[in-house]
Formats: C-alpha cells, sequence, structure tokens
C-alpha cells in the first residue's frame, strides 16, 4: 500500500441521529458522523407515519394551502363584487347615450336596471332615448359580468312536441 495518499481511519467513529439521538460507533473516515434520520426513528423501520419535515418542507406545503385558501377568498370576492346590484351603470360603460338617458329615468344602478328587466323589454325601452341598441348592449354587459337576466326566463318558448306525438294517425 503506498503511504500518504489514504485518509485517516477512525475504527470507533461516533454516530448521531438528529431526530431522536440515538448514538454508536462506527468505522469512518469521519471522527463524527451526524444523520437526521435512523433505524431507531425512520418510518419504514419503526412503521409510524410521520411527517419528516427536511428543509423546512412541510412549512413550505402549509404557506402554500394558505395561500391557496387566501386566492380563492380574494376571486369569490371579485367575482360577488362584479354581480353586485349596487354596481353602478357607468361601470357597464353602455355609452354616453343610454347612460344619460338611463340617469335622466333615475336608473343608476344595476340592480334598478334589472328590476326593469323583470317587467320585461318594455320596462326599458320606455325610458326616452333608450333603443333597441341600448337594451342589446347592456343585455351583453350583463351577461358579460355574470348577472342572469329575469327577462330571459319570461321569453323562453317552451320546447314543442314532435309531431309524431301532436296528431296520432290511424291506420
Amino acid at each position: 500500500m503506498k503511504q500518504g495518499i489514504h485518509p485517516k481511519y477512525f475504527p470507533n467513529a461516533v454516530v448521531t441521529c438528529a431526530t431522536c439521538g440515538t448514538t454508536w460507533t462506527v468505522g469512518s473516515t469521519r471522527e463524527s458522523i451526524h444523520t437526521d434520520l435512523c433505524f431507531n426513528c425512520h418510518p419504514f423501520y419503526t412503521g409510524e407515519q410521520r411527517i419528516v419535515d427536511t428543509e423546512g418542507q412541510v412549512d413550505r406545503f402549509i404557506k402554500k394551502l394558505d395561500a391557496r385558501a387566501t386566492h380563492k377568498q380574494q376571486e369569490e370576492s371579485r367575482k360577488a363584487s362584479r354581480t353586485s346590484p349596487e354596481l353602478t351603470v357607468t361601470a357597464l360603460n353602455l355609452g354616453v347615450r343610454a347612460e344619460a338617458a338611463l340617469a335622466k329615468a333615475g336608473v343608476t344602478t344595476v340592480g334598478q336596471i334589472m328590476d326593469r328587466l323583470g317587467q320585461g323589454d318594455d320596462g326599458l325601452l320606455s325610458i326616452e332615448g333608450f333603443g333597441r341598441k341600448s337594451l342589446a348592449d347592456t343585455k351583453k354587459r350583463l351577461r358579460s359580468r355574470g348577472f342572469e337576466l329575469p327577462s330571459e326566463a319570461v321569453n323562453e318558448p317552451a320546447p314543442e312536441a314532435p309531431a309524431s306525438e301532436a296528431e296520432p294517425t290511424e291506420a
């Protein structure tokens, strides 16, 4: 064996487990060895279910869960504010003429528009200066914000029965 090229060997190197504190001796090129887990506390050998937090992975995971929960709450509050009946008419960007006509009639919130639409299209068309194009734009903008229009449920036609069921034929 060549002299001076081999590391120093320690026949009684001490191994210490950081989790449970168990120590034992082995032969090694290091005088002391520190491990995170050992055969005494490792879940594979003990059969226990335990979360081993290596370098804060559990903490990072919990932070991600919290961030996701706060993001969901913010998203729901944004969605609720978009469909609030207290939203002003100007937030719909209907145009100067339509907004002026609604303001002149005293309709300033989306809730008031929805009430008028509950009476049918004529509820809004009866406003002076508010025509069919303004009505179509208003409905389009309300739908894009997530509102359910009351007039659509009223105006939907009933499904028709197939011709074979409507008139029975005799043979």
